[in-house]
């Protein structure tokens, strides 16, 4: 067999191989072009025709052809070897475990049609089914099915085939009891999971009664949990299309969202995305969509398939929805909610800085500290990783979120010293928003005044702070954060002689911002504005505030 492999591989031009899915430049005696297993912007994957093999430098992606193949079609050793050996116009024998695939592919396919038909037969089945939203059409599109008790099902099916019950007991479809064999799927909805072709591999299971409620097929020679992504086989045309991927938590998350027509979606087999499931997803997009729980799992979840995407050069999004998943949210909101739900969906730099803020008290230094050396890490891993965009964005969330300059939030996070030292040695000079809340918190005949303020500019620290005032400006009376900063403000910040000067120069401050905001919402109008009338408008805008902010002292 070795030398049959041999032989294909010596008769594939590997070169001409790989071109036909990225286009190569020929570069002293190799051949150079961008990598199509991660997103780079400089070509580093390089195909050397003398040795046949390919290697990137930017992920590590290395190999034969063979190899290739099966990385970039998501092909089993022997299916691309099949394909090659058709190119090459070189005869294979047929193959002992490509021969053991087929029969497993067709017991797996009978077996679904038996739980398909018995679905029908099952009254409690179908109530399920129906009290979670969907239709009879709609268990027939997904394939729903059912094992009923005692039906021996797996091990009629895999007899007949030719299959040994130690075979059958290997792969997990069935448990040895006192009693006898019992199919681990018995009085559970069963749910098919597909290859990429289409074809059953393997399945889950939703308990009617009792525990576990979700049981998943264990990993078998032709199946595995870290290389599978549920109703990828139907998604993966539209996710080409739309270029996005949205990922679930959970089957009957990834059906709601197909439900409500969101073709894009799939679902993990677990809660984590792995690196085989990237190579699977990134040939079809770069952008994703993740939509797990909203529980402290989902969240912790979501935080680690952050990072793991963010490194493989995915631009990624957070969609929360106020229900604990999409499938509760379609049923008691329809699938308008759902479509909304991404539409909103938050930056990844948005979630990573809410995420520990919930974590962590930051109104104190040790809090602070805590929170700010989390944020540490992720500034040290987009640096890693060449993301800076994603950096400058995640440090302006977090800037906003404790008020903090990003360009002081920027020293502080490349500090070598500990950033509780520096917070607590460095003097903290009050910034125009700290002044604000004391004026308001001691001057009564400003409150008016500062509720007028424009609130786009403030952070969202001082929005907080300034409503629980609003409501009560009793010191005594706001929350135990809000009362430890207003104490150290008041300790900081002396009695100044005239506080209505004081607040007529922030308020001059704030008016720039303001005008700086707006000029450049008008410069990001006008850099994809294609109609001139329009354009003539913006233009004519942007003049009145170039002036105003003459006006007020520079330009």
């Amino acid at each position: 067999m070795r030398e049959i492999i041999d032989k294909i591989k010596e008769k594939i031009d590997i070169v001409q191989l790989i071109s036909q899915y990225v286009p190569l430049q020929k570069v002293g005696s190799n051949y150079r072009g961008l990598c199509p297993f991660h997103s780079e912007k400089t070509p580093s994957f390089f195909v050397n025709p003398t040795l046949k093999l390919y290697h990137c430098f930017g992920c590590g992606a290395a190999g034969d052809a063979i190899k290739f193949l099966q990385e970039i079609e998501h092909l089993s050793f022997f299916e691309a070897l099949k394909k090659l050996a058709t190119m090459a116009n070189v005869e294979l024998p047929e193959i002992k475990e490509d021969k053991e695939k087929r029969m497993y592919l067709e017991f797996c396919h009978k077996l679904n049609e038996f739980y398909k038909a018995e679905i029908k037969k099952s009254k409690e089945a179908m109530e399920y089914l129906r009290q979670r939203g969907l239709t009879d059409r709609e268990i027939d599109e997904f394939e729903l099915g059912y094992c009923p008790a005692n039906s021996n099902a797996a091990i009629k099916i895999g007899t007949k085939l030719g299959m040994p019950i130690s075979k059958i007991l290997q792969l997990g479809f069935v448990k040895q009891t006192s009693a006898g064999y019992i199919d681990i799927f018995e009085n559970r909805i069963t749910i098919p999971i597909k290859d990429q072709n289409g074809r059953v591999i393997a399945f889950g299971g939703r308990a009617l009664f009792g525990e576990p409620k979700y049981l998943n097929l264990r990993d078998t020679p032709y199946f595995s949990k870290r290389k599978t992504l549920f109703l990828l086989d139907r998604a993966q045309k539209t996710i080409k299309n739309v270029d996005f991927i949205v990922i679930t938590e959970g089957y009957f998350d990834a059906i709601a969202m197909h439900r409500a027509g969101i073709k894009a979606a799939v679902a993990v087999l677990g809660t984590s995305l792995s690196k085989d499931h990237l190579l699977k997803i990134s040939p079809l997009t770069r952008n994703a969509i993740l939509c797990f729980d909203n529980d402290e799992a989902g969240r912790k979840a979501t935080l680690r398939n952050l990072w793991l995407l963010i490194e493989a050069g995915f631009d990624v999004t957070v969609a929360k929805a106020e229900e604990k998943d999409p499938d509760e949210l379609l049923k008691t909101s329809g699938p308008e909610a759902l479509h909304k739900m991404l539409k909103d969906s938050m930056p990844f730099e948005e979630f990573v800085a809410d995420f520990y803020l919930e974590q962590y008290d930051v109104s104190t230094s040790s809090g602070l500290e805590k929170y700010l050396s989390k944020i540490k890490v992720w500034k040290e891993f987009l640096e890693k990783n060449k993301r800076l965009e994603k950096l400058d964005a995640l440090l302006q969330a977090v800037s906003k979120k404790i008020g903090l300059p990003a360009h002081r939030l920027k020293d502080e996070l490349s500090s070598s010293k500990s950033i509780l030292q520096r917070v607590s040695k460095e003097p903290k000079l009050p910034t125009d928003e700290d002044y604000l809340i004391y004026l308001y918190l001691t001057n009564e005949e400003l409150r008016k005044e500062i509720s007028k303020l424009d609130q786009t500019i403030l952070s969202e620290k001082t929005l907080k702070i300034l409503s629980q005032l609003q409501q009560n400006p009793d010191i005594t009376q706001v929350s135990q954060e809000v009362r430890n900063y207003l104490f150290d403000l008041l300790s900081r910040i002396p009695p100044p002689s005239n506080p209505i000067k004081i607040f007529e120069d922030i308020k001059k401050r704030f008016a720039r911002k303001v005008a700086e905001k707006l000029l450049s919402q008008i410069d990001a109008k006008l850099a994809n504005c294609q109609d001139e009338t329009e354009r003539t408008i913006l233009l004519k805008q942007r003049m009145e505030l170039v002036k105003t902010l003459i006006k007020m002292g520079g330009g």
